[in-house]
């Protein structure tokens, strides 16, 4: 009698994702916080201005390039936008301030050569108020149809609204009022300073969006957070100053402004509107331009992996927080959005959610393109056990799937993260000392906190450890 031997391998099957905080309905998708608030941010410089008949709104359009016209309508009464769309541009058309008259007497508006807005009585020959408030040229004006309101935009993207028998504005805006040109996280990655052309500089709680620090800065300057994050570096012409955070008093003078040896890159992008960040692990490349939208490349492929959109205006400088977990944008309607970039927080879609094979979804990741393989890999995270059960099924010792399905699994187990999955990564770091999978293994280990293995995460030649 014959016997057959049946080898039956278990293929783990993930669950659904579980439960979601609500997203707040104020951000775009994928963001989980404003730095600053959009009230009254036109994202660009503003062409015209109308009141709704009853005054309680006001429509702004912004040209977006020579064919295309932003329309943006704003609730008067809180400075909220609550529609944008896009239309085309006229021929002709640009960017103009035009003088502007109440309906109820011989009182009017005109913009002075300075660019500040004017309010004068024709009648009396004299001018009753000068609206400050902008920071830069005021491009539009207009008054509601009872009288009672004025609404100024000007060519940074700020509008404000005026109660018109006090002149003094309805809504304060809250942050920058002209746009975020830099953004930089500090060393603990708790803190954000952001550098605004209305000349100050501004730091942030990341844990709740709340300012806690303001310092007024020369124009042009680009403040820096000292080594321990303690403190912020203001260059002036001639020297550093250098202020606390906790007290803001200035605690230390510089002689010489210490030399920023990607200042000189970092503007030459910015030149040609584009601007770049590499995350820490070297995975990806964030890259943001004159549209507002960023896109995540995968470094090994150069294909995009996430696009990320959200600012009404260019984006002018972004950086990742120093453990890679979150991303920040500045962007030209005066705010900085900071989105979460781990795999686990990718929003899935209701199909991807769906989804429960997890070797599909491992071969999507492994041979798929940036895009689809980021979407596979962020579905596994959201089911650690079967995650790495899935990684032992195919990632077999004094093996290799190949350079980049390897790279992909190897950061799959890491921001897994859970012990299994460490347990994994030490297995594939101590396999074959001289393949590329092993490196990745001990550089996702050094940076998950793992004492055995070096802080730069790469073995000596000989493959011994420490």
């Amino acid at each position: 009698m014959s016997y057959r031997v049946i080898l039956i391998v278990a293929v783990p099957v993930l669950v659904g994702p579980g439960a979601v905080r609500a997203a707040d309905p104020t951000l775009p998708p994928g963001a989980v916080l404003r730095l600053g608030d959009t009230r009254f941010r036109a994202g660009g410089p503003v062409a015209d201005l109308l009141f709704s008949a009853d005054g309680a709104e006001l429509t702004s359009r912004v040209p977006v390039d020579a064919g295309v016209t932003r329309v943006t309508v704003w609730d008067v009464a809180t400075g909220t936008p609550l529609s944008a769309a896009t239309e085309p541009r006229r021929p002709g058309t640009r960017i103009r301030w035009r003088a502007t008259s109440f309906p109820d007497g011989p009182r009017g508006i005109v913009v002075g050569p300075d660019g500040v807005p004017v309010v004068r009585d024709f009648a009396a020959d004299k001018d009753l108020a000068r609206l400050t408030g902008h920071f830069a040229r005021v491009s539009a004006v207009t008054v509601s149809p009872d009288g009672r309101r004025i609404a100024t935009a000007s060519v940074d993207g700020l509008i404000r609204v005026w109660d018109a028998a006090t002149f003094r504005p309805i809504v304060a805006p809250t942050g920058h009022t002209a746009a975020v040109r830099g953004v930089e996280v500090s060393p603990d990655g708790r803190l954000a300073l952001t550098t605004g052309a209305d000349r100050s500089a501004r730091v942030w709680d990341l844990a709740t969006g709340r300012e806690i620090r303001l310092f007024a800065i020369p124009d042009e300057s680009r403040p820096a957070f000292t080594a321990d994050g303690a403190a912020i570096r203001i260059p002036l012409a001639d020297r550093v100053i250098v202020r606390d955070l906790l007290t803001p008093l200035e605690v230390l003078s510089a002689v010489d402004r210490r030399a920023d040896p990607f200042a000189g890159l970092a503007a030459l992008f910015q030149l040609v509107g584009v601007c770049v960040a590499v995350s820490p692990d070297g995975r990806t490349v964030a890259v943001g331009d004159r549209t507002g939208g960023v896109d995540l490349y995968e470094t090994r492929t150069g294909q995009v992996r996430r696009q990320l959109v959200g600012h009404a205006g260019a984006c002018a400088d972004l950086t990742f927080t120093p453990d890679g977990s979150k991303l920040l944008t500045a962007g030209a309607d005066h705010c900085v959005l900071v989105w979460p970039v781990r795999p686990r927080d990718l929003p899935l879609s209701a199909e991807l959610k769906r989804e429960t094979g997890a070797a599909k979804l491992w071969d999507r990741m492994a041979r798929g393109r940036a895009g689809e393989s980021y979407q596979a890999m962020a579905r596994l995270a959201a089911d650690p056990g079967a995650a790495v059960k899935m990684a032992r099924l195919r990632l077999k010792p004094g093996t290799t799937a190949g350079l980049i399905p390897d790279a992909r699994a190897v950061e799959l187990l890491e921001a897994v993260g859970t012990a299994e999955a460490r347990a994994l990564l030490r297995e594939l770091a101590d396999d074959e000392p001289d393949s590329a999978r092993t490196r990745e293994a001990w550089a996702a280990l050094s940076r998950l906190g793992e004492p055995r293995y070096h802080r730069d995460g790469v073995r000596t030649i000989s493959g011994s450890k420490p």
